[in-house]
Parts: C-alpha cells; sequence; structure tokens
C-alpha cells in the first residue's frame, strides 16, 4: 500500500471474537469512541478527489443538516454507551458551512450524542473558505483542531490539482487560524504531482516547516479511476515522476521533517509530540467509530458499515423514518487478523506479537515465520522483541510487505 492510501485505509474497524473485545448495542457502560460527520459539499470539485462530493445549494445543505441531526438522533439512541472523545468533521469541504449552520450542526450531535469536554475536535479546511468569523465560531464551539488543505504551495500546481485557493491565499489562512488563538494545527499535502521535481516538493516542505504547525499530513498522490485525473492518466496526458523520484520525495520527507522535530508516527502521518491526531488513530489501532453523513463509515467491534455515497437516498430515507442507507460486513476473526497487521505496519509503533496470541488468538511467527524472517533479513522490517516494525527501507513499499504477512 502506498502513503497515500488515504481513504482506503481509513475504513478499517475495531477487531472482536472469542478472544477480543465485545460490544453489544444498547449496553450502558461507557465506551470511548470516535465520531466522523462527512459534509458532503464543496465549492467546486478537485480534479484528483474521489472523496464523495457535491455542489450544493444553500437549500440542499439546510435540509442535509435537517437530517442529519436525525441519524445522529438514531445511533446516539443505538450505542448510549459511547462517550466521543475525537470528533472530526470531514468531506467535502466542511468549512462551507456558515458560523450559524456550524453552530447548528453542533447543538444535534450534543443533543444526541455524549462528546467528552476533553475531545479532540478537528475540522477540514479550505483556506479559501476561512474567515476570522468563522474561526471564532468554531473556538465558541469547542472546536480545537484545525486541519488546512493547501496540498501545495506552488500555484501552477495548485491550478493543476484544480483547487480554487492560491499559495498566498493557504499563508493568509494559517495566519489567521494563529491569530485566532488556534494551537494544534495540521497542513495536508501532496507529493507525485504532475510534472513536480524533486526540487520543487522540497520547497513545499520548506515553506510548511516554516509556517511551524503541529502536525503535517503528506500523502502521495494516487489516481483514481473515477476521476478527471483518472480520465487523464487513461489517455497519458498526465506526466507523473517515476516512481523512483517519488521514492526520493518521500525519503526527502521523512529526512527534513526529522530534523525538524517532527515525529512519524504512521506512514504518511508527522506531528510534533503530542500532536499525534488522536482521532485518526482510533482508525489505525482498531477502536470503535461513528460515521454520519452519506459515504460515512462506522465500526462497532463486531459489524463495519458504510453509508451508501449518495445524498438523495441518505436524505429521503431518513426523511421516511428509515436509517440512512448502507452496506453492512461482518467483521470476521480472519478479516480483523488482516486489517491489524495491515494497520498496525502503517504506524511506527508496529503491530505486537503477543496482543495477536492473545486478543486475535494468532501466532503471526507461527503462521509467517519465514516472511518474517526474510523480510528483516532484506532489511525491510525490524523485530524487536515482541514488536513487528516496516524499517525505513521498507516504508513507501509498504503494500508489498504487507501482502507477505497477511
Amino acid at each position: 500500500m502506498r502513503p497515500a492510501d488515504r481513504g482506503r485505509i481509513l475504513f478499517f474497524g475495531p477487531y472482536c471474537g472469542t478472544t477480543g473485545i465485545g460490544y453489544i448495542a444498547g449496553m450502558t457502560s461507557e465506551i470511548s469512541a470516535g465520531l466522523y460527520v462527512h459534509i458532503p459539499f464543496c465549492e467546486s470539485l478537485c480534479l484528483y478527489c474521489d472523496f464523495y462530493s457535491k455542489i450544493g445549494s444553500t437549500s440542499e445543505i439546510e435540509r442535509f443538516l435537517d437530517w442529519l441531526a436525525k441519524e445522529a438522533a438514531l445511533l446516539g439512541r443505538e450505542y448510549p454507551g459511547y462517550r466521543y472523545d475525537t470528533v472530526f468533521l470531514g468531506g467535502g469541504t466542511p468549512s462551507i458551512l456558515e458560523p450559524g449552520q456550524i453552530r447548528r450542526l453542533f447543538d444535534s450531535l450534543h443533543c444526541a450524542m455524549i462528546i467528552s469536554d476533553s475531545a479532540e475536535i478537528t475540522i477540514e479546511c479550505n483556506p479559501s473558505s476561512l474567515s476570522s468569523e468563522l474561526l471564532e465560531t468554531y473556538k465558541a464551539i469547542g472546536i480545537n483542531r484545525i486541519s488546512l488543505g493547501v496540498q501545495s504551495f506552488d500555484d501552477r500546481h495548485l491550478r493543476r490539482l484544480g483547487r480554487i485557493h492560491t499559495s498566498e491565499e493557504a499563508l493568509t489562512a494559517f495566519e489567521t487560524v494563529r491569530r485566532c488563538g488556534f494551537d494544534n494545527v495540521s497542513l495536508d499535502l501532496i507529493y507525485g504531482l504532475p510534472d513536480q521535481t524533486l526540487d520543487q516538493w522540497a520547497s513545499d516542505l520548506e515553506k510548511a516547516i516554516e509556517l511551524d504547525p503541529e502536525h503535517i499530513s503528506a500523502y502521495n498522490l494516487i489516481i483514481e479511476d473515477q476521476t478527471p485525473f483518472g480520465e487523464l492518466y487513461k489517455w497519458g496526458e498526465l506526466n507523473l515522476p517515476l516512481d523512483s523520484i517519488q521514492g526520493d520525495m518521500y525519503a526527502a520527507l521523512n529526512e527534513r521533517l526529522k530534523m525538524a522535530g517532527y515525529v512519524r508516527y504512521e506512514i504518511s502521518n508527522f506531528g510534533k509530540p503530542g500532536f499525534e491526531c488522536r482521532h485518526n488513530l482510533k482508525y489505525w489501532r482498531l477502536e470503535p467509530y461513528i460515521g454520519l453523513g452519506p459515504a460515512a463509515v462506522s465500526s462497532d467491534l463486531a459489524r463495519r458499515w458504510k453509508n451508501k455515497p449518495d445524498l438523495d437516498s441518505y436524505l429521503s430515507s431518513l426523511e421516511s423514518g428509515q436509517p440512512a442507507p448502507r452496506e453492512i460486513e461482518e467483521l470476521t476473526p480472519e478479516k480483523i487478523r488482516e486489517e491489524y497487521i495491515m494497520l498496525s505496519l502503517r504506524l511506527a509503533e508496529g503491530l505486537s506479537l503477543d496482543e495477536m496470541r492473545v486478543r486475535l488468538d494468532h501466532d503471526l511467527f507461527r503462521e509467517k515465520g519465514e516472511a518474517l524472517k526474510a523480510l528483516e533479513s532484506n532489511g525491510l522490517i525490524a523485530i524487536d522483541g515482541d514488536r513487528v516494525r516496516l524499517a525505513d527501507k521498507g516504508l513507501f513499499i509498504s503494500d508489498e510487505i504487507i501482502v507477505k504477512l497477511i
């Protein structure tokens, strides 16, 4: 799996089974969980993005907020024992919501669910949609972490991606975020862009470091079939950097951010100590989470379900008193083991052999001992007592390594 597999890897759920943790809907003991809210609206659609989104009218956004509140109430009653200590608003472009709309959204969430006073609450923002008024509203309702979708500081690359902001707007937005008192800010960057050189990527990194955010997420561009970039790539009209150059870009990312005091805690995510994204760690550590909105994913330790990525059917189902249409997957012990290996190896902390034996009833050394020894001898993984981690040499080819162990 390449470092950019955001949106693919985030849909894996917690483990359960005879040796694991169970959850029965309706139980009353508190369980810490994550809450994700998908806002499916954008001002314009980026050429590379395959996350579910659309350009919505004011009336459509208002109608969506009405029925999102209904879905929150339904799931709040179904899982009364969940206390949400992380909340993440993604999309789409959540910052497209006006101050009154975001207040209304959080009023609905607090009415339906128990959100911890110490919760990490993140909102994804487009630099062009931020204002002091909006940011002050965020602070007033408890949002305490801003994820700013910069992607690049090069206007040529921003235009090619279909982004509607400029580099100058990104810098101004970051300054405004700081001026409004936010001290937990993440920047999103993308590398491996069409016609991007290693020097241009190094320049993006330097500009990000100069801003001194608490967190940086840096994703390798993945070409998705059902996107404009997918069509261009199919016709040979995207000049992407060679894989070897993209590997050099990833190496530069690791080296430069380490020098700047950031810790890589996941393949594509770097934080100053204490500023890891607590919400995303729930996905990677296989903890329960609930998703609201079309295309949102949930897991309650025994099953995982994904709402249909279609706003019309989402709204019509809730209006008729039915849950949002969804696809449900039972999480079998075999599936959980595979996902534990895949997600744990993305983390710098790696996987625990003891945890696999005790909680998943699986002895990885017994089943994959020869593969583990070969990967270690080739310098692709490191085995330190109970822990198995990707070595630096194996980070950019993690998909090939993981396949050998599942």
